[in-house]
């Protein structure tokens, strides 16, 4: 009987948890966001003023001496770290400024929303040293949001990098690679100037509206010749001819002030509806002019045109709507 209990307690002792491996050291790290400046979707940057600090058990647990911040350009200014010990704890306080990396994306522009990043990467293994957010105590200054965006989240998230690489280190398996700790530092931003969407599509619908006058103006009086018939729709063509003009040079405005070079943004996307509904509204006026010329009734042209121009106005702000709706939801 005594063997037998000796026997499950070596077999307890040796499967338990600690016995089989020993859990990694952990230090609480928070951040303080306190200047936000220079965001540049075109060259895929932000400029940040971050303080971070690190509380541990242990002296020589202390990860900010040692700590890469994996997507900084090379402009990174970094205090010496500022070592206290307080009630038998150990915190350090290291403030970094400067340019890091960040992938943009304005598809949804000017409703886009984006959530920016200061990774901070330990350089110990992750099986033996893990960051623990301190997100109780971090935060972000009041008033440092650039003009034309607003602040919406902060938070502090823990995760694992895996590099395809043990970097030389004897005491890893070869060809395995390692995996180390890294504390990420979230923005979540949003653009606070929603009345650059009607800047930039403003001409949009002036084009869209004009051009949907041609169609409901009356052509088949009684008074009006043939020859003043046909007048007036090379008038059309020549007005929508110019919208299409118009709707090019707009675009490339846009351009200007989207600076996005990958995808479809929406405003190219309303644009490029744009086009379709002016193309259409040719190809209607020529088709009709044809069968004009040939003996075709002109008072039912005008009747197909009065309801032609009704529903593809309708079908065109249904279209629009829903483009701007997705838009402003997903971001």
């Amino acid at each position: 009987m005594l063997a037998a209990l000796f026997g499950a307690l070596a077999a307890w002792l040796l499967g338990s948890p600690a016995a089989s491996a020993a859990e990694p050291d952990t230090c609480r790290t928070g951040a303080y966001l306190s200047d936000l400046y220079g965001l540049d979707p075109v060259g895929h940057t932000f400029g940040a003023r971050v303080t971070v600090w690190s509380v541990c058990p242990r002296r020589e647990l202390d990860p900010l001496p040692g700590v890469a911040f994996s997507n900084y350009n090379d402009d990174l200014e970094r205090s010496k770290p500022e070592l206290t010990s307080e009630k038998g704890m150990f915190r350090d306080v290291v403030r970094v400024q400067g340019t890091f990396r960040q992938d943009w994306g304005v598809r949804a522009f000017p409703f886009d929303r984006h959530r920016i990043e200061i990774k901070i990467t330990s350089r110990k293994e992750a099986d033996r040293f893990r960051f623990v957010p301190d997100n109780e105590d971090s935060g972000v200054n009041s008033g440092i949001a650039p003009p034309g965006w607003r602040i919406t989240g902060f938070r502090l998230v823990a995760a694992d990098r895996h590099f395809p690489t043990n970097f030389g280190d004897a005491t890893l398996p070869k060809g395995k690679g390692s995996t180390r700790s890294r504390l990420v530092v979230q923005i979540s931003l949003s653009r606070s100037d929603p009345v650059i969407f009607w800047k930039l599509t403003g001409p949009l619908y002036l084009m869209l509206l004009i051009g949907t006058a041609t169609f409901l103006l009356p052509s088949h009086s009684e008074q009006l010749g043939m020859g003043e018939k046909l007048d007036s729709m090379q008038s059309r063509l020549s007005l929508l001819g110019g919208g299409l003009f118009v709707v090019m040079i707009n675009m490339q405005q846009v351009n200007t002030v989207i600076t996005s070079t990958v995808g479809l943004t929406l405003i190219d996307a309303l644009h490029l509806l744009t086009l379709v509904y002016v193309l259409l509204a040719v190809v209607a006026t020529v088709l009709s002019w044809r069968w004009t010329v040939r003996g075709g009734d002109p008072e039912r042209v005008e009747r197909l045109h009065h309801r032609g121009a009704v529903i593809a106005l309708a079908a065109y702000a249904a279209v629009a709507g829903a483009m701007v709706a997705y838009a402003a939801y997903v971001g």
